[in-house]
């Protein structure tokens, strides 16, 4: 079995740069979600989650207010 390391050590410029891609990705989701007033869908544990943005929230990361999720199963 190999052993596994972080990401961040990969001799791929491309790979080691994954996690910060992932991070901005991330960021603008929620910033365009704040903007339109509509909820970011992320699986936690695997249960997903709708997590409202607040529409007044100014900085890059807005709190989360976790909003309860319809089952549809």
């Amino acid at each position: 079995m190999n052993p596994t390391h972080s990401i961040d050590q990969a001799h791929s410029s491309s790979l080691r740069g994954t996690v910060a891609a992932m991070t901005r990705a991330a960021q603008q989701a929620r910033r365009i979600a704040a903007q339109t007033q509509t909820a970011v869908v992320v699986e936690r544990n695997g249960v997903l989650e709708h997590l409202q943005m607040p529409a007044n929230q100014t900085s890059d990361l807005p709190s989360l207010q976790t909003v309860p999720t319809k089952k549809d199963h």
